[in-house]
């Protein structure tokens, strides 16, 4: 018994050299699993083999950070061990490498654990290898030569002695089938070669492009068109059978379909058979909609601050029809307004008809007649009834995407009832009504990547206002104000945001001055913080009269913070004035701050803080300022 349990120890003790090696790994790799699992701290992050970045360089690319005091009050998510990590990192570094040149990075990544196992060492393993700039660079394959111009100019960027950047040739691979796309040859292949097999920090670089054939458009059938005519989508389609193919064509078509308001969704699709098919050089096309109810009815209802009353409650309710005698839009509505908790009544209603035609004069610019008529209210603190009309008519012309023109015809009418003549005179002076007969002209240049959070791009704008004169009415006067904004990103994450702006609006006639309510009234959110709203401008008897000339400086650094959460830098200057020899460089309004942007589907929500200077006639002062939007 003795030496079975000899024997029986001894095997115990060599049960380890027993064991498979690749059981072995499989277990370590099992319980490194289990600790990743448990997201561990990065405590520090070790970076191996790096010549050319910095640690520092590198590690600010990384998905990774170390952890510290700030980012664990704030619950960063990458100062700890995440499913993605692995990815992100490597992904990261590769493209930092990559587009610098070093085309055949090497990037490992490993995870260690600090005792007792709550803590992560990350190594990252580099090898650098060979740094490659561009030699020459030139084009073969067998395409019209009339592209030459085209695909040269994309390549204009690979000037000899900069650095190789893969990913600049892939974009140059898109944009030149795109040329070839757009004029009719969809199935075109390109590539892009690097000579790497000399030893020579110089590499040539070739693009290899076959056009194949040109391919024009067949047939178009359309699917799903129930409550709209479908003559009016083929007049929405920028082609038609036999047209050279071009995909921009199809992209344009989509967005112009849209637009109409008429579909929920869309598909326009080949329906070629494949590559070698007897059609592939006139595709059928297939045109798949979804259409929205001809008939909708909308409820809006909420509460306002009114200036003069304490609370203003809002009720409006519209029905409307899309498909109103063919592809023209009808829309009526009604709205009303109630004084409420300090007196119970009607303080207004209106109502108002709008019809829409889509193509006036056979020309893609909608034109809009409006119709707008508010009764008024009789009662026993206003005795008399105020009754106003209007009629506009607005068209649209969109050009090249960029450009946008409105304009358009205001004609509007005021009627006082219960009152004698000389009464209703007394009633228009004191209330401020006139008669007012408009044509007015916008002009917009917008080359801005984003809406909301542009970081390219700009913005130009021009508006005309030309009141009564030949036109007729009460008042006469003419309004001119122009604007530019500039965006550009200056760094990693910071957006660089400038705007100037000026206006003119001067009486002539019979006017002998312009009404007050049609001046310019500066300062507030979006024109120079640190201001009322419309609390900066010239006085008449020590109140706020309306400008009749404006200048507008403002410079902004936007940047993100946290997540959804951006911060900004400004300073805002300028005035108005009465005349142009009141312009003076000592009384220009010089506000700065800074300001906090959560980012919402809807727009930025702002929280500003401004400063203002002391200047001439100005005594220094902040204030706050909260809103939706970027102030421009």
């Amino acid at each position: 018994m003795r030496i079975k349990g000899t024997i029986i120890f001894i095997a115990l003790l060599s049960l380890p050299l027993l064991v498979p090696p690749a059981f072995s790994q499989r277990s370590a790799d099992q319980d490194l699993r289990r600790w990743l699992s448990k997201k561990p701290v990065i405590d520090s992050i070790v970076i191996e083999g790096n010549e050319y970045f910095s640690d520092s360089k590198i590690k600010g690319a990384l998905f990774s950070r170390e952890s510290n005091i700030f980012r664990a009050i704030k619950a960063d998510r990458r100062r700890r061990v995440q499913r993605e990590t692995l990815m992100k990192d490597t992904s990261a570094v590769k493209y930092l490498y990559l587009s610098s040149g070093f085309l055949g990075i090497k990037v490992s990544e490993t995870f260690e654990p600090i005792p007792p196992d709550s803590q992560a060492l990350i190594v990252i393993n580099l090898e650098e290898g060979r740094q490659f700039f561009y030699d020459s660079v030139r084009v073969t394959g067998d395409y019209p030569p009339r592209f030459n111009k085209g695909l040269y100019e994309i390549l204009r960027e690979f000037k000899k002695g900069r650095r190789v950047d893969p990913f600049r040739l892939r974009q140059a691979i898109y944009d030149i089938k795109s040329i070839l796309a757009n004029n009719g040859y969809p199935y075109a292949q390109a590539a892009y070669f690097i000579d790497t097999s000399i030893y020579d920090e110089l590499t040539n670089i070739v693009f290899e492009v076959e056009s194949d054939s040109l391919v024009h458009f067949g047939d178009i059938k359309i699917t799903g068109s129930i409550n709209y005519d479908t003559s009016i989508v083929r007049r929405e389609l920028t082609f038609e059978k036999g047209d050279i193919y071009r995909r921009k064509d199809l992209l344009e078509s989509q967005s112009r379909l849209l637009n109409t308001g008429q579909y929920l969704t869309l598909r326009l699709q080949s329906e070629a058979l494949d590559s070698s098919g007897t059609d592939r050089l006139n595709p059928d096309f297939r045109l798949s909609l979804r259409e929205k109810n001809p008939h909708y009815v909308s409820i809006k209802t909420g509460a306002a601050q009114d200036s003069l009353k304490d609370l203003i409650w809002n009720f409006s309710a519209s029905w409307g029809k899309r498909n109103f005698l063919g592809s023209r839009s009808l829309e009526l509505s009604a709205s009303s307004a109630f004084v409420i908790f300090t007196e119970w009544r009607l303080k207004s209603h209106g109502y108002r008809a709008r019809i829409t035609e889509p193509w006036f004069l056979g020309i893609r610019m909608p034109l809009t007649v409006t119709g707008e008529i508010e009764p008024g209210i009789r009662s026993l603190k206003q005795p008399y009834r105020i009754q106003t009309w209007s009629v506009f008519l607005t068209t649209t012309r969109t050009i090249r995407d960029k450009y946008k023109i409105l304009n358009g015809f205001k004609y509007e009418a005021v009627n006082i009832y219960g009152v004698n003549a000389s009464a209703q005179e007394r009633i228009r002076e004191e209330e401020g009504l006139s008669i007012r007969r408009k044509y007015y002209l916008t002009i917009t240049r917008d080359s801005r990547n984003s809406l909301f959070i542009p970081n390219r791009g700009s913005l130009t704008g021009l508006r005309l206002e030309y009141v009564g004169g030949f036109l007729g009415g009460d008042d006469s006067f003419y309004l001119l104000e122009g604007s530019w904004s500039r965006y550009q990103k200056i760094w990693p994450g910071w957006i660089f945001a400038t705007r100037l702006k000026t206006g003119y609006v001067q009486e002539f006639g019979d006017s002998r001055a312009v009404p007050t309510n049609d001046k310019f009234y500066l300062g507030g959110a979006n024109t120079i913080r640190g201001f009322t709203e419309g609390g900066l401008g010239p006085t008449e008897n020590g109140n706020l009269a309306g400008a009749d000339i404006i200048v507008v400086f403002n410079q902004e650094f936007r940047f993100p913070l946290i997540g959804k959460l951006w911060g900004s830098i400004f300073s805002d200057v300028g005035n108005g004035y009465a005349s142009w020899s009141d312009i003076k460089w000592n009384n220009l309004a010089v506000s700065y701050g800074f300001g906090i942007q959560f980012i919402s589907p809807a727009g930025p929500i702002r929280l500003d803080y401004a400063r203002r200077l002391r200047v001439k006639g100005i005594e220094p002062g902040d204030k706050y300022h909260f809103t939706i939007l970027y102030a421009f």
